[in-house]
Formats: C-alpha cells, structure tokens, sequence
C-alpha cells in the first residue's frame, strides 16, 4: 500500500468555451489541459514546466477542483476527488492545499496576518481563539517571520514575505500535498533562492509531496526529483528531472533547455528550428502540436498525434521519434 501514489492524474481534460470574433462571433473551444495523466509518490516533488498558457496552472486548478473538469479522474490516496461530494471535499481540501504565484492578488489587503492564518483552522474545526493564535505564531516562525507580523497588513510585506505567509497559509492545515503554482517567479532571483530553501526545508521536515509548477529549468532542477513537460496542454515528456533536462527526449523539452539563459554565452547553443511562432491553442496543429517548430517533422508527425509511452523505465515520452517500432 505504501508504494501506491498519493496522487494520480489520469486523463485529466479542461475545455474552455469562448466567444470569438468581429463583428460575427463565433464559439471557439481551447482544450487548455488534454488527457494529461501524471503520478506524484509520498514525499516526491514533481516538476511540471512548460510554455506560459501550456495549460501547468489549470492543471493545478482543476486537480484541487478549484475548477470544474470535462473529463478524466484525480484520485488522492485513491479516493476519486472529482466524484467527492461537496462535504467529503471539504475534508480532503485539509490534505492538498495550494500556493499561489503572486501572493499580492492571493491575500486579502482588509484581512490582518493573524487573521488569515487562523481562518482555515477555524473553518475546518482545527483550533480557535487563543489556540488558533498559538498556532499561527508557530506557522510564522516556521517560515522566518517575527510574530509580530499577525497584527499587521499585507501591505506592509514585501514580496517575499508575503510569498512566506503563502506558505505559511498552506501549511495551516497540516497538508500532505501541494500545489506551488510559479511560487518565486514573481521574486527577485535572490529572494526566490531563499524561498526555494524554504521550501525545500519544509518538504524534509514535514514529508511534504509538491507538484510544482514552473518555466524555470534551474527551478525544476534544484527542487523536483521528477518532470513532467507540458506543451500546447499536453505532457510529451516525463521522468527525473536531472536526466530529462540533461537529456531530453522531446525536440520540445530540447528548445527549452537550449533557451535557459548559461552563464557562459560561449557555451550557448543554438538549436535549428523552423520559422513561426507558437501555435495558438484556439486552432493548434493536427497530429503532434509542436510538429511546425520540429526540425524533425515529418508528413507522420503532422497527421497523428504520439502517445506518451516509455522508452526507459521511469521515462516517457510523446514523439514518433521515439515510437516503439523504432526500437524493437
């Protein structure tokens, strides 16, 4: 039992619905996440980069059931999510909790510190009143900050603080899981080192399990020990994170770690590419999405899209460079 995963994705779909167009509009659908499927172990930090608008955050939405899914199961400790009845969810959300990207927009600016913090142990029945203040004092001395900082406002923090109250909110309930949606890309790059060794702190203390969202390689790098590559709402490559970005499978995956800025520009190498720009996800491409930026395409390519199977144990991907056929 111990070996089953805490989280399992499987074939999770969102479709938005949209009205487009002057001065006739005409309904447009965006398949913003697309049968992704994707594991995550007790006490693993998954890295799920890509792209902006590839569709990493609203996978993260709809996995917590922050939105609503058309398709696919999320299964946590191997109870459906998705089926869970609004009170049964409610006690899951004690379990998987979720830092946002600009913790600005994520606190309410009317709402003391103190308070805050004390809101989700009140709301689920944890701790209240004096307890509840005992253990928001805790929280914020477990991610750097004086205890004072209850009584003030958000806009007294500067951004990494506030990123630490983030944390510290996720924490309140003693999750298992979270979700870090692009938590330092808002920082100053010193500030997100400090942060990130937070985190990474908290995840040795308190066997934490992340899925953590990123465009930055370096990021992934330090803190995931797994990567899943997500493009146009698709993953097309998996597997631990040192080896996928040492060597990646995916042309796509490839374009990325060849775009991460080196501090040496000598050793920067370009990668041939052909021209245009990313497709737009209102009318992406048939067969393989990223077929019009591969310099590998071919007529297969541009009529059937790969499925993501694995090549090495541990590692998968979706390119028909890579299909089974070719190894056999």
């Amino acid at each position: 039992m111990s070996d089953a995963p805490l989280l399992a994705i499987d074939r999770l779909t969102k479709v938005f619905v949209t009205r487009r167009g002057f001065p006739i509009p005409r309904t447009v659908s965006v398949r913003a996440v697309d049968s992704v499927s994707l594991t995550l172990g007790r006490g693993e930090a998954l890295g799920i980069v890509g792209e902006s608008g590839c569709g990493k955050s609203t996978l993260a939405r709809v996995a917590l059931r922050l939105l609503p899914p058309d398709g696919g199961g999320v299964r946590l400790d191997g109870e459906d999510v998705l089926a869970a009845s609004p009170a049964r969810l409610r006690q899951l959300r004690v379990r998987m909790q979720i830092v946002f990207q600009d913790p600005a927009s994520a606190l309410d600016p009317r709402q003391r510190i103190g308070c805050s913090l004390a809101e989700p142990m009140r709301v689920h029945g944890i701790a209240r009143g004096a307890a509840a203040i005992t253990r928001v004092r805790a929280l914020l001395d477990e991610v750097g900050l004086p205890a004072t900082a209850l009584d003030r406002f958000p806009h007294e923090f500067s951004g990494g603080q506030r990123q630490r109250i983030g944390i510290a909110r996720a924490l309140a309930l003693g999750p298992d899981l979270i979700f870090a949606d692009e938590p330092v890309s808002a920082l100053d790059v010193s500030v997100q080192a400090q942060i990130l060794a937070l985190l990474a702190d908290l995840k040795a203390r308190r066997n934490l399990s992340f899925v953590f969202i990123s465009h930055d390689l370096g990021v992934i790098r330090y803190f995931c020990q797994r990567a899943a590559v997500m493009y146009l709402g698709r993953v097309v490559e998996t597997g631990p994170a040192d080896a996928l970005l040492d060597t990646p499978l995916h042309p796509y995956t490839d374009l990325l770690r060849r775009s991460s800025p080196v501090p040496d520009p000598a050793a920067a190498i370009a990668m041939q590419l052909q021209e245009g720009e990313p497709p737009s996800p209102i009318n992406p491409p048939s067969g393989c999405h990223f077929h019009p930026r591969c310099p590998h395409a071919t007529d297969h390519c541009r009529a059937v899209a790969p499925s993501l199977v694995e090549i090495t144990p541990g590692r998968s991907v979706a390119c028909h460079l890579h299909a089974p056929a070719t190894h056999t």
